[in-house]
């Protein structure tokens, strides 16, 4: 897995079982309730990391898809994600992080993938703290290429958290 550009990061679950079930829910069937018991899962985790995350993130954003994407299933999970959770840690979400490139990577190989997405980010003040959200983490790349821009346009921190972890690279539906 690459090494995002994160202070810390945090994944709740691996992605299987129940949770690959609420996930592909929640992507490709529009079952968005699950987002509440998903958002829950990666909170819980995320105290169990840190006793005060909320306390030190001045702002939650998350790693967008791709309009077509969004288009085509009518929401982009990982903001619905970032949404939900912001609003249990009691900190502001903010779309920050703009996806510039088109290339999507469920079901390319791990070689593929590992060229990442990319993305610009809206200018951030001084010594903030960011937390990015993500549903699923493969290679790590797109947490990589977030933490990336959202430094470069002024954050101090980033916290890359994800609802699951992907065990293997075949992560076709």
């Amino acid at each position: 897995m690459a090494q995002p550009e994160c202070e810390s990061a945090v994944v709740a679950v691996a992605y299987e079982g129940i949770a690959r079930r609420l996930i592909l829910n929640l992507k490709y069937h529009n079952r968005r309730q699950v987002v509440t018991v998903l958002a829950e899962l990666l909170a819980r985790r995320i105290s169990l990391h840190t006793a005060c995350m909320e306390t030190v993130v001045d702002v939650v954003t998350w790693a967008p898809t791709s309009a077509a994407r969004i288009r085509r299933r009518g929401h982009d999970q990982s903001e619905l994600l970032a949404r939900r959770l912001a609003k249990k840690m009691h900190v502001p979400c903010r779309r920050l992080l703009i996806k510039t490139s088109t290339n999507v990577q469920t079901g390319l190989p791990r070689q593929q993938r590992l060229r990442g997405s990319v993305f610009s980010a809206r200018k951030l003040g001084v010594n903030s703290h960011v937390m990015v959200v993500d549903d699923v983490v493969t290679s790590g790349t797109t947490m990589q290429c977030a933490a990336t821009a959202l430094r470069n346009a002024g954050a101090l921190e980033v916290t890359c958290v994800a609802v699951a972890y992907a065990l293997r690279h075949d992560l076709r539906r």
